[in-house]
């Protein structure tokens, strides 16, 4: 008998489409050759969160006690850790981890970490972001960590990118968004960043490493690697 399995559970819904992905990237980067060789995962996709840009910025409904009835939820169906793929919620990551009873991995720090192993050389990297990411300061406090330093990029084109009524949040992954976050990078690049950081989970929907031309680091790909890691004990 090999090591016991950990069950992944996915706290989704913030949006749907990047919970998707997540999902889709744990299944790739899993090692397995038959269908019993992948990982047990639980979703619980509960778009009905409240939009957690709205509560920091702006004082909008608070998105905690959902966030942790849907943590609850996937502990009671046996998740054994949770992932979030949502930047932003990792504002209530501390209350969530009061009220459950099983790991929450840090996507954020995670990144953090990943940047300093694998871009050593990098001493500022710029994030594109939502503003209540960027208001919140969460990458500035994991980066200052490994002493990088953070240049956040235009909030105005990456909001218009994410939440426009032609953005990612609306089912467009076309052209006007992958504009705007190309331009917004290309900014960063012109400011000195040396890495890009595609601090939203919706982002790396539309924008590749084609579209920069610098390391563009996704927070997605990471948690997807870090959870198939803990769920194997490699």
């Amino acid at each position: 008998m090999g090591k016991k399995r950990k069950i992944v559970g996915i706290l989704g819904g913030l949006g749907p489409m990047a919970t998707v992905d997540l999902f889709r990237r744990i299944v790739e980067f899993t090692p397995a050759k038959v269908d019993q060789e992948h990982l047990r995962i639980i979703i619980d996709c509960n778009p009905q969160i409240p939009d957690r840009t709205k509560a920091i910025l702006y004082g909008g409904p608070d998105p905690t006690p959902e966030l942790i009835a849907t943590a609850k939820n996937l502990v009671k169906a046996g998740a054994d850790f949770i992932v979030i793929p949502c930047n932003t919620a990792h504002y209530f990551l501390d209350y969530l981890k009061r009220e459950v009873d099983v790991p929450i991995i840090n996507m954020i720090e995670e990144t953090a970490r990943y940047v300093r192993n694998n871009y050593p050389y990098a001493e500022c990297v710029g994030l594109l972001a939502t503003s209540g990411t960027i208001k919140s300061n969460l990458y500035h406090k994991a980066f200052k960590k490994f002493g990088i330093s953070v240049l956040a990029g235009d909030e105005k084109k990456t909001m218009e990118a994410i939440y426009g009524e032609e953005g990612i949040k609306a089912g467009n992954l076309g052209e006007k968004p992958r504009r705007l976050l190309k331009e917004a990078a290309q900014e960063l690049i012109r400011r000195g960043a040396q890495v890009i950081i595609a601090g939203c989970t919706e982002i790396s929907l539309v924008l590749g490493e084609e579209d920069v031309s610098l390391p563009l680091v996704d927070p997605l790909t990471i948690l997807a690697k870090v959870a198939v890691e803990l769920a194997l004990g490699i």
